[in-house]
């Protein structure tokens, strides 16, 4: 039967996320913070050694597709291909990252797959190597795969860790809609945004560990894109029920607010009336890599 692997695959939410050009590949070039937080898919991996490869994906939500279009088919199949080897891999993923949200869960399902393979072919590659393939699939799925918190420019590829949220915890509101992300950089290529600077701010903020300057210091263009009237109301109700500052993550629909603790953020939580509501912990590389997360959805 070959050999299985399970591993976490943690999302991630934007601190900051400005576009500062359109690559005519499609791509666009960013600066972007993104922080890992303990929610997480469960993906498992099975890889049995044949002469030839098939893929074979199963979700126990019926709305992510179990073909070629997902992100963890392509993962499996280039890493079978850079490795010079096949054989048969099953990816069974349990979704607890809310779909088309801007929470990275396409993005860290294919960057566990990435992972589990190595570790079931005997590491062939190095995590660098890893995060280099990584940026073939997906603008995020090399910083998935590297973890913690880090300022990422280019396509998402050129990565420098930085220091991350401190000790809080982030409360993440899904609406009832959710946002094509293809579609929503395209908003950008038919209306483009002049960038903003670099976040000099939100950098020197999270160096000092002040959550109260940081969460002041968030920034996502997509907002002004958008202009959905339900994130600003979502935002307002996060800071209205103690917030220190609240911003959409990716390109939406989902958005967090950052409270001191885990208490007032179950508090804000049991008050709101959202359908999808889950607390989360920031995480460090240092928690990727010994798995250690928690995530509550309510």
């Amino acid at each position: 039967m070959g050999e299985t692997i399970t591993l976490p695959a943690y999302a991630k939410i934007n601190l900051f996320l400005d576009i500062t050009g359109a690559l005519p590949n499609g791509y666009h070039t960013l600066n972007n913070i993104m922080q890992q937080i303990g929610l997480y898919d469960n993906v498992t991996v099975t890889f049995e050694k044949r002469s030839e490869s098939s893929f074979e994906i199963v979700c126990n939500n019926p709305l992510i597709p179990c073909d070629e279009r997902n992100i963890a088919y392509k993962a499996a199949r280039l890493f079978l291909a850079e490795c010079g080897g096949s054989g048969k891999v099953i990816i069974d993923i349990e979704k607890n990252i809310p779909v088309m949200a801007g929470l990275g869960g396409s993005s860290t399902d294919g960057a566990a797959v990435l992972v589990a393979l190595n570790e079931l072919c005997g590491k062939p590659f190095s995590k660098a190597e890893l995060e280099k393939m990584g940026a073939v699939l997906g603008a995020d799925v090399s910083f998935c795969i590297r973890g913690g918190c880090a300022y990422c420019k280019g396509i998402g590829e050129i990565m420098t860790d930085i220091a991350g949220l401190p000790l809080c915890s982030v409360l993440i509101i899904k609406p009832d809609f959710s946002c094509n992300t293809a579609e929503a950089y395209g908003q950008y290529d038919k209306n483009p945004i002049k960038s903003v600077s670099e976040p000099e701010k939100l950098l020197r903020a999270l160096k000092k560990g002040e959550l109260s300057e940081i969460s002041n210091s968030f920034y996502n263009i997509f907002e002004l894109l958008n202009n959905v009237q339900e994130t600003k109301a979502i935002k307002e109700a996060l800071i209205n029920s103690g917030a220190k500052g609240a911003s959409l993550t990716g390109s939406g629909s989902a958005v967090y607010g950052i409270f001191p603790n885990e208490d007032t953020a179950f508090n804000a939580a049991r008050n709101l009336n959202y359908r999808v509501r889950i607390v989360a912990s920031p995480l460090t590389r240092l928690h990727t890599e010994c798995g250690a997360s928690s995530f509550k959805i309510l």
